[in-house]
């Protein structure tokens, strides 16, 4: 469900969306522990096993607390406005991104998958701003598609290709304004 304000629009995290990715990653949980926890015969297979296992139940685990903090919580996963915007879709959402920090604003698919890449014009600064695992996540990210921040369907109800117009629109616009404003690109 979204809301549109006179300057703003509200993005919610899809519930039914949230649901199944909770339910995805219930089932890596409980496949995790029956790696952990099986019996095999091989020690060799068996370490291994539990490895997998537990780094299963690690990674989905937090996935799952995640999906369920979106569904029971009713915060907006995104808002965008005139003065830019508040990415709250996912664990390495980069929070409040004024429209004079964007470089560039573009759509790209990873593993099947369309995204909203937004590079900044100071990523090292922006990337210095964000905390411990999130900073790595963040950062590992940007090595794989040249974009600081990505933002994924997943917990979003408008479709991707709407917000990517309205956000593009929006920074443009604020674009437009600064060279207004200040024609010689003095700041």
């Amino acid at each position: 469900m979204s809301t549109s304000y006179e300057q703003q629009h509200v993005e919610y995290p899809s519930r039914k969306r949230m649901g199944w990715l909770a339910m995805g990653a219930a089932l890596f949980v409980a496949a995790g522990f029956f790696l952990m926890f099986s019996d095999s015969s091989d020690s060799g297979d068996s370490v291994i096993s539990s490895v997998v296992g537990l780094v299963s139940v690690l990674f989905f685990g937090l996935c799952l607390c995640y999906s369920l903090v979106k569904i029971i919580k009713k915060e907006p996963s995104f808002v965008v406005d005139d003065q830019g915007f508040v990415d709250s879709s996912s664990y390495t959402s980069g929070g409040f991104i004024p429209w004079k920090d964007v470089e560039n604003i573009f759509m790209y698919e990873l593993m099947g998958q369309p995204m909203i890449g937004v590079k900044l014009w100071d990523e090292k600064a922006f990337l210095d701003r964000q905390t411990g695992v999130k900073r790595k996540l963040m950062t590992v990210n940007t090595q794989m598609v040249d974009a600081t921040v990505s933002v994924a369907q997943s917990s979003l109800s408008l479709p991707l290709e709407q917000l990517y117009i309205m956000m593009v629109g929006r920074w443009k616009r604020a674009s437009e304004e600064v060279r207004t404003r200040n024609p010689l690109g003095k700041s």
